[in-house]
Parts: C-alpha cells; sequence; structure tokens
C-alpha cells in the first residue's frame, strides 16, 4: 500500500509570483516552521493583503483521507480559511476547534478528556481530519475572503497529510457514506445564512456541507419575529439604513443583499429552496417568535408591533412585556400568514420555535377573560405556579397551532404534496418564576419571594409556557418534534416519557443534540444514548457553526446510522480525525512556549 503522503512546503503552491518572504499586497508570505514530527514551509495571509486563491498540486491517485494543518495565531482566535478539491463546487470554511468550558455538561466523566483534549495555543498548530475523496486528477484550491465578517483575521496552511485507504478503510468509508434509510439529522439555520451573500454559488455554499451526510431536513429561519430577509408583503422591510442600534440593519444588511440579487434577476426565497433541493435535504422556514430586544442594544421592532401596542404581552402589574400575545386572534393570524407566504416559495413545512423567545401569552385581558369564566378567579391573585393558568395559557397558543395545521394541509392539498409542521420545545427547564440575580428574593414582584419553580417534567416544562405538548401530539398539530436541549446525559429522565406520548401517532422526535462542540467520540456516546432512548433522529442547533469545525462535522454528519454507531464507538472511530503538533521553531523563533509571548 502506497505509503502516508506529507506535504509540508507550500511554496510549492501556485502561482508562485503569489508567494514571497514580506508582507506585499497581492501576495501570500511564505514562513519556515520545525515541529515535532517535520520541518516545511507555510502560507500565512493577513488582513488587507487581498490574496488571491492558491493551488497545491497534490499528485495523488485514489481514495485518501485528507488531513490538513492550520496555526491560530492569538491565544483564542481563530483564522479564515477556505479549501476544495479542484473537483468541488464550492470551498469549505476551516474553522478553530477549541471547546467551551460548558462542552462538558452533559458528558459522562470519562468522555470529558476527549473533549478538553483538544485545547491547544499559538504555539502550536492544529490538524484535522476533512474528507475522504478520490484524489485523481485532483489538486487542493485554498483562499480567503475579504468579507467584512473575515476581513480581520489571518488565513494560513501550514500542511496536508494525504493518507491512502486500505481495502478495509474503503470498506469503511462506504459504509459511512449516508443512504435513505440513514437521514435521521435535522440541521438548524437559525440566522447565519444571512450574511456575505452576493449571488446564487454562496447560497449553494451554505447548503452543500449537507450533500455528503445523514441530513434530511433543514430548518431555516426566513424570519426573526416580524423581521424577515426577503421582500414580504406582510412584514416589517429591511431597513434601507443602518442603525447601529438594529442588527437586521447594521449586521446583515439585509436590503443590500436582496438588492444584490434582484440586479441579477434572482429570487430570493426560491433561489434558497433550489440549493436545499439540489443536495438532497428538505427545508422548513422557521419562525422563532421574538420581540424586540431591550433597548438601546437591540431593537429590531415589527410592523404589528410598532402599530398595536395593544396585542403585546403583559406581566401580572399590567405593564407591557415586548412580545406578541396570542391570546389576541390577530397575532395569531400574522405568525400563520408569515409561514404560509413562505411555502409559497417551494417550503416542504414549516418550524414553530417553542424553546426560545418566551412568553407567547401571559396576563392579557383575553387571558384574564377566560380564567375568569372556567375558574371564577382573576389569575393575578393566584400563584403563577397554577397549573389553572397553564392551561389557560395553552388554550391560545394550541388555537394557533390548530390555526395554522388547517392553513398547511390546505395549502399542501392545493400544490398537490405533503407538507409538514415541526416544533421546537423545552426538555426540561426552570420557568419564567426564575428570578435572575443570586438573591432572587429581593424581587417584590416575584411569586412567593422566591421566584424559584424548576421541573424535570417534560410535559409541565413546556406548559407553564403555554405549550400543550400532549394535546400537541394527540391532535396530531405537529409532525416532528424537537426537545431543546437535549444532553445525553440526562435525556433518559424525559425522553422515555416523551417517546410513550407519540407512540402509534405518527410523531417523530429528533432530541436537539448538545453541546454544540462534540468531537467524535462525544458525538457517537450522544447518538448512540439517544438512539437507545427511542427517538427517531437528531436535531442539530446552529448547524452553520458546527460544519466548519471539520473534524466533528466529519462524524456528526454520519449520526444518522443508528445501527453501525455501538460498533463505531467500540471501534474509536473517529479518535484520530484532531491531533496537536508542537512548534519547536515558527520563523527563525523558538517555539518553547515559555517565552513564545514575548510582549506579555
Amino acid at each position: 500500500m502506497t505509503a502516508t503522503t506529507l506535504l509540508a512546503d507550500m511554496s510549492q503552491c501556485q502561482p508562485a509570483d503569489c508567494l514571497e518572504r514580506g508582507y506585499r499586497h497581492g501576495t501570500w508570505r511564505l514562513i519556515d516552521y520545525e515541529t515535532t514530527e517535520f520541518a516545511g514551509t507555510m502560507v500565512y495571509s493577513g488582513p488587507g493583503m487581498q490574496s488571491p486563491t492558491l493551488t497545491l498540486p497534490l499528485q495523488r491517485e485514489g481514495l485518501h483521507a485528507i488531513h490538513l494543518g492550520v496555526h491560530y495565531p492569538e491565544q483564542g482566535a481563530n483564522a479564515h480559511l477556505c479549501v476544495r478539491l479542484t473537483g468541488d463546487d464550492t470551498l469549505a470554511p476551516v474553522w478553530a476547534e477549541r471547546p467551551y468550558p460548558k462542552d462538558v455538561s452533559g458528558m459522562p466523566e470519562e468522555l470529558k478528556a476527549s473533549i478538553a483534549g483538544k485545547q491547544f495555543s499559538h504555539w502550536q498548530v492544529s490538524e484535522v481530519f476533512w474528507k475522504v475523496a478520490d484524489l485523481t486528477g485532483q489538486e487542493l484550491v485554498l483562499s480567503r475572503s475579504d468579507s467584512a465578517a473575515h476581513a480581520g483575521l489571518y488565513s494560513n496552511l501550514v500542511h496536508v497529510r494525504l493518507v491512502p485507504l486500505s481495502a478495509a478503510a474503503a470498506a469503511d468509508f462506504r459504509e459511512e457514506e449516508p443512504r435513505p434509510d440513514t437521514r435521521r439529522i435535522i440541521a438548524m439555520n437559525d440566522g447565519g445564512i444571512f450574511t456575505s451573500l452576493h449571488g446564487r454559488d454562496d447560497i449553494l455554499a451554505q447548503f452543500e456541507p449537507y450533500r455528503d451526510s445523514d441530513v434530511e431536513i433543514m430548518m431555516w429561519a426566513p424570519f426573526k419575529g416580524e423581521n424577515v430577509t426577503y421582500r414580504s408583503r406582510i412584514a416589517r422591510p429591511a431597513p434601507t439604513e443602518a442603525n447601529p442600534f438594529d442588527r437586521f440593519a447594521h449586521n446583515d444588511r439585509t436590503d443590500e443583499t436582496l438588492k444584490r440579487f434582484e440586479f441579477q434577476g434572482l429570487d430570493f426565497l426560491p433561489e434558497v429552496v433550489t440549493a436545499a433541493h439540489d443536495v438532497g435535504v428538505r427545508i422548513f422556514s422557521s419562525l422563532r417568535l421574538q420581540g424586540p430586544k431591550p433597548v438601546p442594544v437591540d431593537l429590531e421592532p415589527g410592523t404589528l408591533f410598532d402599530d398595536h401596542p395593544e396585542f403585546r404581552c403583559r406581566d401580572r402589574q399590567g405593564r407591557i412585556i415586548n412580545h406578541l400575545s396570542m391570546a389576541f386572534p390577530e397575532v395569531r393570524e400574522r405568525w400563520r400568514a408569515l409561514l404560509l407566504e413562505t411555502l409559497e416559495s417551494g417550503f416542504d413545512g414549516v418550524h414553530v420555535l417553542f424553546c426560545r423567545s418566551h412568553p407567547f401569552v401571559l396576563y392579557e385581558q383575553p387571558v384574564i377573560d377566560r380564567f375568569l369564566d372556567e375558574y371564577g378567579e382573576d389569575p393575578r391573585d393566584s400563584g403563577e405556579d397554577d397549573p389553572r393558568f397553564w392551561r389557560v395559557l395553552s388554550t391560545f397558543v394550541t388555537e394557533f397551532l390548530r390555526e395554522l395545521r388547517r392553513s398547511v394541509d390546505e395549502m399542501g392539498a392545493a400544490q398537490g404534496r405533503r407538507l409538514d409542521i415541526a416544533c421546537s420545545i423545552t426538555s426540561t427547564q426552570q420557568s419564567r418564576l426564575m428570578a435572575p440575580g443570586d438573591d432572587p428574593s429581593a424581587r417584590p414582584e416575584v411569586e412567593g419571594g422566591s421566584g424559584r419553580f424548576g421541573s424535570t417534567d417534560l410535559l409541565a416544562s413546556n406548559l407553564m409556557w403555554g405549550i400543550d405538548v400532549e394535546t400537541m401530539v394527540h391532535e396530531r398539530l405537529a409532525d416532528y418534534l424537537l426537545p431543546h436541549p437535549a444532553f445525553a446525559v440526562n435525556a433518559g429522565t424525559w425522553l422515555p416519557d416523551l417517546m410513550r406520548l407519540v407512540t402509534g401517532t405518527g410523531v417523530k422526535v429528533y432530541p436537539d443534540l448538545y453541546p454544540r462542540r462534540l468531537p467524535p467520540a462525544a458525538a457517537l456516546y450522544s447518538g448512540e444514548t439517544l438512539y437507545s432512548l427511542g427517538c427517531d433522529g437528531i436535531a442539530m442547533w446552529d448547524t452553520y457553526n458546527r460544519t466548519p469545525r471539520l473534524s466533528e462535522w466529519a462524524m456528526l454528519s454520519r449520526l444518522g446510522h443508528r445501527e453501525e454507531i455501538p460498533r463505531w464507538r467500540a471501534q474509536g472511530r473517529g479518535d484520530g480525525y484532531f491531533r496537536v503538533l508542537d512548534f519547536l521553531r515558527l520563523g527563525d523563533q523558538s517555539g518553547d512556549p515559555r517565552y513564545f509571548q514575548t510582549n506579555g
């Protein structure tokens, strides 16, 4: 078998006249280095260098596992690098795979080391497994972007390691390829797709990581509250001025994106749907029922919110809360109409987020009146932990879901296809009665002075916010339930009850896998645990932030292989996807970590 190939001399990149030892704009800087295993020359680009795309000859044939070495120049910093093979249609971004302290949440003790072991610093190079590919006739393309999101980052490639696949390894690779029966992952994009889009290819690039994966459905957010990223007949128009207090105008610049597409004769939403279908993924429009964030950080008002303050939620004292209330038919109609509008563009279903942006209904007059009719009491005179109050809240949310179900079914019948509904719900949580700070008793408006009500029961945890999961299931108001978040180590306390509830109903359960950053060993543990508890598949929040963590995505993207996961765990599959090497020398400087940082 052919030996492993190490490409450590990036001075072989082309074009050669775009490489030099200095800082000239329009070039990549060449920097010599030595690690504990080999020496070589890396290519480096910095902010404002306008470095062009480079091509690295590979000169290999057949299936190879591709590993990339990248340097992250300052402790805690990221770097921006995009790579592709010449046969690929789009570039793949490469991000630092540092763990966060909270990533050990939900992990058994024996797996915490696999997470902590991914720490590295600026006197080291991290090597990540990217993918397996047939390298016959292929070269490696590397580039950087000078978009606003990446302009301030460094880019580099230290080395490339190519491992030829033996016959056994090739069989393992073919086993990992997605099949119709392994499409058991729901990916969620709650906002990351809106930036740095210039045309059709940029949209396709956002979906490309899911082509060779077990992803079945994408929950894609064309709106947050009444703020939309398309030309809507209903919602707030995209702001045209860069109001620094408004994220939709200042950071994402949605109006500028839409104008670029319109200049090319492209209709944004249908283009998104086409890109999803091109990679074999169904796509649902995802609605976060949010209101404006507190001033002055993020205003994001909506037209109904602005024009009708009487439709807002209110607390026990009658003070306005920055949320529209489902107690009002006009609010329920606004949310329903927005979702139906996106279905006109070809989406395969709709998704409502009930796990964030609480409350959806509270102490508005219709709630008070309904409680009085039902119980002969004012709900403000009873405790906030009164289940009767939760039940009354839920009647309004359930009305919204019934209205949505009827409309979606009618539109599906008119289009001659099945349109589905998915809902994200909570798993277990503490309720709105949990006051911030260390001493909730200092908040007199908090019920009972302590302000605490916790529940490990999924049904109660949802009902306290007005989400009646039992009715949702029994009336088939949703086709998919996505409990959020799902830490595998504690899922045994609530997931079996939910699976018993949905038995025989046709409702599918896809727990929202947490934490967001999972090395292969932890991902396989979580997948095996959740499947053993009966779930139909797995959802992944903020998937667009997971795909650039290449070695992690290489395993996360295979978690639909339910039957194979136990064997993969036993084999230690993925344990070699990430490693760290120390620099002995970087440039002409020692890599000794005691002296590496000389300006601190």
